[in-house]
């Protein structure tokens, strides 16, 4: 059973006309107006693009799939990837081989995208591709958007030449995306 919060509580004592024997009553009668309290208030949450996700499912290993996920499970505001190659290995039982494969299979398919770390240049910073997922606010997800390159967050070729070089990568596109 759900817990409800009482938004209005209302008792009144009322007058009831009794049908058959036609005398009045009286009666409190108490009206309680209620809506549900969220399971997981004030909890932080990633939405997922159906499309998107529908389509990299299909083509992407077993490893880059598990990746994935747990990217969209420990990603930050804004779609900033703060965790290394390193503790992801460790977290999920893989080596770092397979993570660093499993990323660069998941920049290659444009789930992942980078740009150099705003403090420090030397450094690449990940991002979760915004078209695929996003974890912030709808108008940080705009600017996020416009602020990369639209060839690096564009997930779905268009052109018949983009479809034939996806196509000899292993990508085949769904045309119905």
């Amino acid at each position: 059973m759900k817990k409800k919060k009482v938004i209005i509580s209302k008792q009144q004592m009322v007058t009831i006309r009794d049908d058959i024997t036609g005398e009045m009553e009286h009666a409190k009668v108490s009206v309680y107006v209620e809506k549900d309290i969220p399971k997981y208030k004030g909890e932080a949450f990633t939405i997922l693009f159906q499309a998107s996700t529908f389509a990299i499912g299909r083509d992407i290993s077993p490893s880059a799939s598990k990746l994935l996920i747990n990217l969209v499970g420990c990603v930050e505001y804004n779609n900033v990837i703060s965790k290394g190659v390193n503790e992801l290995a460790e977290h999920m039982g893989y080596s770092r081989r397979q993570i660093e494969r499993a990323f660069k299979e998941l920049v290659d398919y444009k789930v992942l995208t980078t740009s150099k770390h705003p403090q420090d240049k030397r450094i690449t910073q990940y991002y979760l591709n915004a078209i695929q997922s996003w974890k912030g606010k709808v108008a940080e997800r705009k600017k996020f958007i416009q602020k990369f390159d639209p060839d690096q967050l564009d997930m779905f070729p268009k052109t018949q030449k983009e479809i034939d070089a996806s196509k000899q990568g292993g990508i085949e596109p769904n045309e119905n995306f």
